[in-house]
């Protein structure tokens, strides 16, 4: 904070100063604002001495009259209140920019973006979603910008219809050559695919099946193997009863590469035991597991092999799999297999806690961290960006 507030100072007296400069040198300033300048100019040096850096700020403001040559200094600090969270003075400043007869219609724009921000920053959605509305009505240069801002508003206000109406509409302008159809890093192809998720989620727990799963498909038009798509595409088939529905859409998981994580383990269980043939989920695992031979697949294929084959056949598979892919969680299985079920050693209590800590999902973006996924992380809004960082076993050995 102590940094901020030295770079804004910094900033205010610096432009206050090449301010007044100009104005003596021929500026269009009354013969009151230059003798008033200077006072304010002065007022606030004596807040900064007196350690008031509050003060200082407002003076200098004040200092700083609006014009051409100043309206960039002006959009600066407000910018800078808005990034220390004081979003009412960022606010006041833009707002004034507004009620300048003299500035061009492109600085009445930036004016407007900047004054959009402030009210996003704010939680003041609709009063953003107006002003974004009417800039990428009316400017060009701006309109890809406003509209991924307008992608923020109803992303807050949960509006998925009218979030895929922007979101296409910067897919045509990037396809036409225009700005580059993103928002946060992120395409709006990728966006409008998750805002179809949430409108089939919505639509699943009213209970419209045909909209959810229409939502679904929609979702994959840019990406068949749209992993959050597919996913619930299997959950909705499935709660349905279209177990061959199910599957299909599980293998597609399988056979796209997505790494196997918990939640996508715990699916293709619940297909496996739908379909009523035991050996289903040991086939369904090995074939995972040739793909993807992750210490999750093997330790759920082992369980499976014991419950079904006996312990044998799952140490014999376990022992089989280090060889040609050495792995901590592994190898600790065998050693607690290979432990009388009577030791209550220190040792086993280690172990055993090591092989259940599992650490989650963490954002790729943020570093938000989490036990389950998000697929629109809480910290950072990027979405699908969460990713399983599987046990304390598994990170130790990589």
């Amino acid at each position: 904070m102590i940094f901020n507030n030295a770079l804004l100072l910094v900033l205010l007296v610096l432009a206050v100063a090449s301010g007044w400069t100009l104005g003596r040198g021929g500026l269009r300033i009354s013969s009151a604002e230059r003798t008033q300048l200077p006072s304010q100019y002065y007022r606030g040096f004596n807040f900064l001495l007196d350690g008031e850096e509050q003060g200082a700020v407002d003076a200098f403001t004040e200092a700083l009259e609006v014009n051409e040559e100043t309206l960039d200094t002006h959009i600066a600090l407000g910018s800078v209140l808005r990034k220390r969270g004081e979003v009412d003075r960022a606010i006041r400043i833009h707002q004034s920019l507004l009620t300048r007869s003299h500035l061009t219609t492109v600085q009445l724009h930036q004016s407007h973006l900047e004054l959009a921000r402030d009210f996003i920053a704010a939680g003041l959605h609709d009063r953003a979603e107006q002003l974004l509305i009417d800039l990428a009505s009316q400017s060009d240069d701006l309109r890809a910008t406003a509209q991924r801002h307008l992608l923020e508003v109803y992303e807050a206000q949960r509006d998925w219809p009218a979030a895929v109406t922007v979101s296409e509409a910067l897919i045509e302008t990037a396809s036409h050559g225009g700005q580059a159809a993103s928002g946060q890093g992120q395409s709006a192809a990728v966006l409008r695919s998750h805002y179809f998720c949430e409108q089939a989620e919505v639509a699943a727990q009213a209970g419209d099946v045909g909209a959810a799963r229409q939502h679904y498909l929609d979702a994959t038009r840019d990406n068949h193997d749209a992993l959050r798509a597919r996913v619930g595409l299997a959950q909705l088939e499935l709660h349905e009863g279209n177990v061959l529905a199910a599957r299909g859409h599980i293998d597609a998981i399988v056979a796209s590469g997505h790494r196997c994580t918990p939640d996508l383990l715990e699916l293709l269980v619940d297909i496996c035991q739908a379909e009523g043939d035991p050996g289903s989920l040991i086939v369904s695992l090995r074939h995972y597991y040739e793909t993807q031979p992750t210490a999750l697949l093997a330790l759920a294929l082992a369980a499976e092999l014991d419950r079904q084959e006996g312990p044998e056949s799952a140490e014999q598979f376990l022992r089989g799999t280090l060889t040609a892919h050495p792995s901590a969680p592994v190898a600790t299985a065998l050693l607690l297999g290979a432990m009388s079920e009577d030791t209550a050693g220190p040792e086993r209590q280690v172990m055993e806690s090591l092989s259940a800590a599992d650490l989650g999902y963490r954002c790729s973006h943020c570093g938000f961290t989490g036990k389950s996924r998000h697929w629109h992380c809480p910290g950072c809004r990027h979405w699908d960006s969460s990713d399983y960082l599987g046990s304390v076993l598994e990170q130790a050995h990589d």
